[in-house]
This record gives C-alpha cells, sequence and structure tokens, in this order.
C-alpha cells in the first residue's frame, strides 16, 4: 500500500501541470511511497493537457495514474473519480495550477502517523507567480490539536471558520478510510463545491490537528475557477445548489435531526449569505429570479430560520437586512433598496 494518494483535477492544464507535477515527483518522502492519481476533465486543448499527464505516466509507472474523462465533471467530479481511484493510506488533493512544497507528504506524513489524527490542516500561500521559491519552513506558534470526540464537542466545532479550522479542502491530509467508510463526496458539475466534501469530514473527525506552517502555495490564477468570469452568468448559484445537495445529503446521514440549529445556520449563512456575498462582490446586482430561488430554498429547508438562535448572535445586521428576502415582494424598488442595503453593510465591513 502506498502511503499517500495525491489527487489532482486537471482541465486545460498544459502549460502549469509540470510546475505542480515537479513539485509532487520531488517530494522527500519518496516517490515510491505516494501515488498521483492526474484526472484530465474533459480538457478541451486538443489533447495537450493529456499528452502532459501520460508523460508523467510514462515516465512514473508505478506512480502516477492517468484518467481521462469523457465530460467534464469540474473539479468536485474529477476529485470524487480520482478518490475511487487511491489506494494510499491517506488522502492529498492538490490543484494543477497549485503545487505543495517538496517537504510537504514527508511532514505530513510523520505527523498524521504519531498524532493518530483523521485530518491534519496546514497553511497556504497565495502566490502570483510560478518564480516564487520555497522559503525556509518557518513554524508559526497558533498549531494546536481538535479533540471532537462526543456530541458537544462536535457541536462546537460545526460553525467554527478559522484558520485552524477551515472549510477549504486544499490545505490538509486526510485518512482515506475516514473519506471511504462514511462515502463522502463532492459535489458535482458546480463551483464552491468544497464544503460538500468538508462539512462531513468534519462532522466524522474524530482528531484534528492543525500546523502552523505554510505547506501549499495557492496560485492565483486570472482565468481559474474562482477569479475568472465564471464565477458570474449561469453559475452566480452553484453556491446555492451545493447547499441544497449538501443539505439533503446531511438530512440523509441523520446529522441534521442531530445538530439541527448549528446547520440549519451554515444553510442560510454559507447557502443563502455566501450565494449573495459572491454575486455582490463581483459589482453585480441580484436579480428578482435569484432572489426568489433563495427565498424558496429557505423556506424548503429551513422555514423557521428566524427563530434560530444565531441569527442574533452571529452577523446579526446582515442577517437582518438578508432576511427580508423571506418577506417582501420583489418590485424593482424593493429589489433595489435592497442590493443597495447589502452592498453598504459589505462596504463597511470590509
Amino acid at each position: 500500500m502506498k502511503k499517500i494518494s495525491v489527487v489532482v483535477p486537471c482541465y486545460n492544464a498544459a502549460d502549469c501541470l509540470h510546475h505542480c507535477m515537479d513539485h509532487l515527483v520531488g517530494q522527500t518522502i519518496g516517490i515510491d511511497n505516494i501515488e498521483i492519481i492526474l484526472v484530465d476533465d474533459a480538457s478541451t486543448d486538443n489533447g495537450a493537457t493529456w499528452q502532459v499527464i501520460m508523460q508523467y505516466e510514462n515516465q512514473y509507472p508505478e506512480s502516477v495514474i492517468a484518467i481521462s474523462l469523457e465530460e467534464n465533471l469540474r473539479q468536485g467530479g474529477a476529485r470524487n473519480v480520482g478518490i475511487s481511484y487511491a489506494s494510499g493510506e491517506y488522502l492529498v488533493f492538490c490543484d494543477s495550477d497549485d503545487w505543495l512544497r517538496v517537504e510537504a507528504l514527508e511532514l505530513l506524513y510523520s505527523i498524521i502517523k504519531h498524532e493518530n489524527a483523521d485530518v491534519v490542516e496546514y497553511r497556504y500561500k497565495k502566490v502570483y507567480t510560478y518564480e516564487e521559491a520555497d522559503s525556509p519552513i518557518k513554524y508559526g506558534d497558533a498549531s494546536c490539536e481538535i479533540i471532537m470526540d462526543n456530541e458537544e464537542k462536535r457541536r462546537k466545532q460545526i460553525l467554527v471558520s478559522t484558520d485552524e479550522l477551515t472549510l477549504g479542502c486544499m490545505n490538509k491530509i486526510y485518512r482515506l478510510s475516514l473519506v471511504r467508510d462514511h462515502e463522502i463526496k463532492f459535489a458535482e458539475r458546480l463551483i464552491y463545491e468544497e464544503p460538500s466534501f468538508m462539512l462531513p469530514v468534519r462532522l466524522y473527525t474524530t482528531k484534528h490537528i492543525f500546523i502552523d506552517v505554510v505547506l501549499y502555495y495557492y496560485y492565483q490564477n486570472p482565468v481559474g475557477t474562482m477569479h475568472g468570469d465564471q464565477v458570474g452568468g449561469a453559475r452566480r448559484l452553484d453556491n446555492a445548489n451545493v447547499w441544497i445537495g449538501l443539505y439533503e445529503d446531511l438530512q440523509a446521514r441523520g446529522l441534521i435531526d442531530r445538530f439541527p440549529a448549528e446547520l440549519q445556520y451554515m444553510f442560510w449563512s454559507w447557502g443563502v449569505g455566501l450565494s449573495v456575498n459572491a454575486i455582490l462582490h463581483k459589482k453585480q446586482m441580484l436579480k428578482a429570479g435569484e432572489l426568489f430561488f433563495l427565498k424558496e430554498m429557505t423556506l424548503k429547508y429551513c422555514p423557521d430560520i428566524r427563530k434560530n438562535t444565531y441569527i442574533t448572535k452571529l452577523a446579526p445586521e446582515w442577517n437582518e437586512i438578508l432576511l427580508n428576502i423571506l418577506t417582501m415582494e420583489f418590485t424593482q424598488d424593493n429589489i433595489l433598496l435592497l442590493n443597495a442595503g447589502l452592498m453598504q453593510y459589505l462596504l463597511d465591513n470590509m
């Protein structure tokens, strides 16, 4: 068995994949101890991405697995396919335009084994060029251990969003059996997909370790998923649809019944609130149809959200403005007023 499986979704990645892969095949843990699963997510670059993938599979046949998808499933779907091929004891994700420092997997394997943890989280650094060299490893003083071995401890961590406990999937190593045993999957064909995987992981994790050191370099690609135009247009409600699917998944698992106030508030805050925020952040206006969709999803899944204890505890002013969508008439004047109020709140709290 390999020690670590690394899943790398690739879409039109011919120009950046070499940089990512050179850092993976050069890992100090040794190429024989890892498997790298490269998933070509139906690239449209006339085979250029697949050609790069095959170069690495041919060079490292015992450590690189090449998978070609006929249909574009977006990053979540590509990761799901990669996970299905994984055979390592632990699991790591790396996007094709990002990279891990070469010591990362050796360090992470040592920690997760020694601590017998389910997840180890580490810092990432945003970079704007591939020329940025790895700086010497430098530890901060915020490393910590989070134990969630009973309902109350887990409840206290559900709403946490800090550097030590995030809902991003890239800056972590996971025990693969935790993912497999609980059949945890990403939302497919949507952006903003990471919470669909990370929230179930958090709810099933017993021991989470955070190490205060940068191991992942997150390239700010101007045409990437979260920085290009695709967060607008037909993708404007992708986040809401991710949370609808996630809420239904959590219901089926019986987790909503165990943590109703916390998970319903996350549905409101992340599913509705973040959808609104993402649109306004692009300096675009919320439309009547979008507001109606957000209203209907709230009334369907969380009809009593106004009574939720966290509404007045967390971001009360924002929630007060946003709750208007549940009762307002969607006239042009009302929509303009709501957009203005929400935008002003965001500007005042930047």
